[in-house]
């Protein structure tokens, strides 16, 4: 049985998925890294992905989203962020982000994509819009992200238009198609449960070690969503309507992908878990993190981890 797991972007909504591996590993007593065969993700999504990866307990994941939730989307006050948005074109510093992410990985943080000890995929785009897939290099592909750093392209991914700066991931090794990298999920691609499946399934064009016709299990893990009541007014101001943007775009693509999956593979490899949320949850908004605790939480405790993976 061969076991893959995609993670969606969220922002500090990725609580909602950490509470799913927390789950997991408390059941199985193993770490998410032993469990899964292949792992993926864009944004918050990447950065669970690169935890991962470097075999960081989920329940200290958590505590990354927890306790330094406030440090990351800092500042927390909404006027101040506004005028950043004005003035900079971002609200919060990319450089905190990678401290923390780097403190997180601890030794693992010096690793490439290709040192994984578990395959990877991390969505970004680039600034030129075109869509990039860190994965490792195989003999089958094109070999042009496996010496990209796990962190830089952790990061990168989890650089979100209007949140944070884009990252600039440098020239490395065999990696040389360095500049700057921004969110998987501007590129359409915040929820990556499809194109993982296409990197890591055998077939035409497709490049991994897994034979969608054996037995496989697909878990798609969202960061939650929120569906409003009829048809409500257009946002009211300018600032309103880019984050009524961004969120739509996310959830465009997010819907696309689940459609995807089930247009492909019916009803026999995907099991998707995303919880609704009962008000409407920035991706920044740090207040509300009790909220994603509790509601990831709930619907952790109802996924009994050994029969859905068949463990």
């Amino acid at each position: 049985m061969k076991r893959i797991c995609s993670i969606q972007g969220g922002g500090i909504r990725g609580i909602i998925p950490c509470c799913a591996l927390v789950e997991l590993e408390r059941q199985t007593g193993r770490l998410s890294q032993d469990v899964f065969d292949w792992i993926g993700g864009t944004s918050t999504g990447a950065l669970l992905t690169a935890a991962v990866a470097a075999g960081i307990p989920a329940e200290q994941s958590l505590k990354v989203y927890t306790d330094r939730g406030r440090e990351i989307f800092s500042p927390t006050n909404g006027f101040l962020r506004k005028a950043n948005l004005v003035r900079k074109g971002r609200q919060f510093d990319n450089r905190v982000l990678h401290k923390v992410v780097v403190e997180t990985l601890g030794s693992a943080a010096g690793w490439t994509i290709n040192q994984c000890p578990i395959s990877v995929m991390i969505t970004a785009g680039d600034q030129a819009g075109n869509i990039w897939y860190f994965v490792k290099d195989r003999s089958n592909n094109s070999r042009k992200t496996g010496d990209c750093l796990l962190v830089d392209a952790a990061v990168a991914s989890a650089c979100a238009t209007t949140y944070h700066d884009p990252w600039l991931i440098p020239d490395g090794g065999n990696f040389a198609h360095g500049g700057y990298f921004a969110d998987g999920g501007t590129v359409g691609l915040a929820d990556p449960v499809y194109e993982l499946c296409v990197e890591a399934f055998v077939g035409e064009k497709c490049y991994g070690d897994i034979n969608p016709t054996n037995d496989v299990k697909v878990i798609s893990l969202g960061t939650g969503y929120y569906q409003p009541q009829g048809n409500p007014d257009p946002p009211g101001n300018l600032f309103r309507r880019i984050a009524w943007v961004t969120s739509a775009l996310v959830g465009a693509s997010k819907s696309i992908a689940q459609q995807a999956m089930e247009l492909k593979w019916p009803n026999r490899l995907h099991h998707p878990f995303n919880p609704p949320l009962p008000t409407d949850i920035d991706e920044a908004d740090v207040d509300k993190i009790p909220k994603l605790l509790e509601v990831g939480q709930q619907m952790a405790s109802a996924i009994d981890w050994r029969a859905v993976l068949e463990l």
